[in-house]
C-alpha cells in the first residue's frame, strides 16, 4: 500500500478510500484510519481482524499484528480486536496515557507516555518481558516474535526472538530518529 499526501491509498487490493492518514498491514489484512478518527478494514477476516467495533471513534493511532488488531483513541486507551489465543487482545486492566502502539505476531506493545512499554500475548520468545533498559522510549515497533525501542538519546534496545540477530542491536548504533 502506498498512503498519498492527498490522502488517498494506492495498492493492491485497496477500497478507493480517501482522507486516509494512516496505514498498517497484518499478516492478510489491512487498517486504515481516517481522518474522522474512525478505522476502516479489509482482506482476511478469519478470525475477526477486520471486524472493527461499532463505536469506534477519536482514534489517533492503528496497529495490526498477524491476525488482530490494535487501535489508539485520543484519550489514550487501546481496543483491541480479532485472534486472541495467546491474549494479545486482551489490553491489560488500567492501561491508560498511551501515545503509541504496535502489533507483532501474537502480541502486542503499548508506549505510555511516561517512556515505558507495556506488552500482552504471547512470549514464548521474551516478546512481552520488556528489558529493565528500555525507559525514556520514544517509539516502538514490533515484529513477528521480536521487539523493538527507540530511546529519546537515539539508540536502540531490542528483544524477543533473536534466532538471525533481529534482537541484537549493532554495537555503537546512535544517532537512531525511526525504527520498523
Amino acid at each position: 500500500l502506498a498512503l498519498k499526501t492527498d490522502g488517498t491509498i494506492s495498492g493492491w487490493g485497496a477500497t478507493g478510500l480517501s482522507n486516509v492518514v494512516a496505514i498498517a498491514l497484518g499478516g492478510g489484512h489491512t487498517l486504515a484510519l481516517l481522518t474522522n478518527g474512525t478505522v476502516v478494514a479489509w482482506g482476511d477476516d478469519a478470525s475477526g481482524q477486520t471486524d472493527v467495533p461499532t463505536g469506534l471513534s477519536n482514534i489517533v493511532a492503528i496497529a495490526a499484528g498477524n491476525v488482530h488488531s490494535l487501535a489508539l483513541s485520543s484519550n489514550g486507551m487501546v481496543t483491541a480486536w480479532g485472534w486472541n489465543a495467546f491474549g494479545q487482545t486482551n489490553v491489560p486492566p488500567g492501561l491508560t496515557s498511551v501515545k503509541a502502539i504496535a502489533g507483532g505476531d501474537l502480541f502486542s506493545l503499548a508506549l505510555k507516555s511516561d517512556g515505558t512499554i507495556v506488552g500482552w500475548g504471547y512470549n514464548g520468545d521474551g516478546e512481552t518481558t520488556i528489558p529493565s533498559n528500555a525507559t525514556n522510549v520514544v517509539s516502538i515497533a514490533a515484529g513477528d516474535n521480536h521487539a523493538l525501542a527507540l530511546k529519546a538519546d537515539g539508540t536502540v534496545v531490542a528483544w524477543g526472538y533473536n534466532g538471525t540477530g533481529q534482537a541484537s542491536v549493532p554495537s555503537g548504533l546512535s544517532n537512531v530518529v525511526a525504527i520498523a
